[in-house]
């Protein structure tokens, strides 16, 4: 499995495409956007699709990408309708790079705009759409957020896959710089004294660590280095209420589909459409 998450993670460069809409939770929480375009990915050598419609919010997207996933639990949490566009990982394409000369997802298309990076994604979908506010517009409150994004950036996401990549005294010396970013994480909860780092209801710290949490029995695969609640009791309280969450249901990823796309890329050929039936 260590294997199978570390080619996952290199290979996560978009490269075919296809159309869906996913379902994007209405503001009021009832009933999600439904209409629906065919979910399978293009590859290398696809024909561009045409661009989306005058007013219609085009996500370029990839079932199994964490930072894509970021993505969706904002257009989600907001409320927004969207169509998606999903690319191969492996095989970038050639029409991509002419959108984001990086060719990474998330990217954006609205009106004739393209934006691309998960955390710039949801921060221009928080400020150029209605709906609840992810990020707060006091400063302070506002750095602290950067803060925290930060730490998770440069301490704690690096060794989620630090720990799924390793074996023995390695693996051991990450999973312990894992609980230690993760502390920082649970101590804002005991001082903050909300259920979610966005307050009351979820904001944008938390939907843009919970990809990883959501993953995590696929990363801390190992029992030696399992999260335990006695050790994060706040975190897990976060977990729990983060589950409940209906848009993160919405866009929940299927864990068995992904371990079963994460085998076929330490096979070296990726399926970016596995878990689809002939009609998607």
């Amino acid at each position: 499995m260590a294997n199978t998450i570390r080619t996952f993670f290199a290979t996560t460069r978009p490269t075919t495409l296809q159309a869906t809409t996913l379902p994007a939770l209405r503001r009021s929480g009832s009933t999600p956007a439904s209409t629906m375009l065919p979910k399978k990915a293009f590859k290398t050598g696809s024909t561009a699709p045409e661009p989306p419609a005058p007013g219609v919010l085009r996500l370029i997207s990839s079932r199994f990408c964490p930072y894509a996933h970021r993505t969706r639990l904002v257009l989600a949490a907001k409320g927004i309708d969207y169509e998606t566009v999903n690319v191969c990982l492996k095989d970038r394409p050639e029409w991509f790079f002419a959108i984001n000369p990086l060719a990474k997802v998330p990217t954006l298309q609205h009106d004739g705009k393209v934006v691309y990076e998960s955390l710039v994604c949801n921060e221009y979908l928080d400020r150029v759409f209605p709906g609840r506010k992810l990020l707060p517009e006091e400063p302070l409150e506002k750095a602290r957020i950067g803060m925290l994004q930060a730490i998770w950036d440069a301490k704690t996401q690096p060794n989620f896959m630090k720990v799924n990549m390793s074996k023995g005294e390695e693996q051991l010396k990450a999973f312990v710089a894992l609980k230690e970013g993760l502390t920082l994480f649970e101590n804002h909860l005991v001082t903050s004294g909300t259920p979610f780092f966005g307050g009351d209801q979820p904001g944008f710290l938390d939907y843009s660590i919970w990809p990883w949490f959501e993953l995590r029995d696929l990363l801390l695969v190992n029992d030696v280095v399992k999260l335990q609640e006695v050790e994060f009791p706040k975190l897990f309280a976060w977990l729990s209420a983060m589950y409940d969450r209906p848009e993160v249901k919405t866009v929940a990823f299927d864990l068995d589909v992904f371990a079963k796309y994460v085998a076929t890329a330490i096979a070296g050929n990726p399926d970016s459409d596995i878990g689809l039936g002939d009609s998607d």
